[in-house]
């Protein structure tokens, strides 16, 4: 049985806060492009951050799964990345490295990074929970957290979000 308070949480409510605010960010058309990319990064970074937070709280493993109606079709991230292009144009790329702890960094290949990749799988991670957040009251909470912060944050959107993040930086701070 969910903990009663654990919607009620205050790191639980920023995560929540900050992911609502991530969404509507990618969904809108920005009037101004420096301001929504400054915007995008202050809350990446505060969703990154609450993160190891909420993970701390020691949810358990759920045994239901988010309703599939509620999850992004392919057709839907291709929308949502060709629109995420479309407001980056050519700064979407950026250099990385996959594995910036190899052994030998001379070894390892710069990599390309596509930030409307990067921004899209996130939206996509956080997207579907958010809208069980608000559908199914505490059904599925410690499910959607468990999702979030244990297996999207450590093993997918946390990776994409160190990448944004770095990328987001140079483009507000240029």
């Amino acid at each position: 049985m969910p903990d009663p308070s654990l919607r009620d949480h205050p790191t639980v409510r920023a995560f929540v806060s900050a992911g609502q605010t991530f969404c509507r960010l990618v969904e809108s058309s920005p009037d101004d492009r420096d301001v929504w990319i400054s915007d995008t990064l202050r809350t990446l970074a505060m969703l990154y951050a609450a993160a190891p937070v909420v993970r701390d709280l020691g949810l358990p493993g759920g045994s239901r799964t988010i309703p599939p109606e509620l999850r992004l079709s392919n057709d839907q991230w291709q929308t949502i990345f060709n629109h995420l292009r479309q407001i980056l144009g050519k700064d979407a790329h950026y250099s990385s490295h996959f594995n910036p702890l190899t052994a030998d960094p001379a070894d390892e290949q710069t990599t390309i990074g596509d930030l409307a990749d990067d921004l899209a799988d996130i939206y996509r991670d956080l997207k579907p929970g958010l809208a069980a957040w608000e559908l199914s009251g505490n059904a599925y909470e410690e499910d959607i957290l468990f999702q979030w912060v244990h297996y999207g944050h450590v093993h997918h959107w946390g990776r994409h979000a160190v990448d944004a993040m770095r990328a987001l930086h140079w483009l507000t701070y240029k």
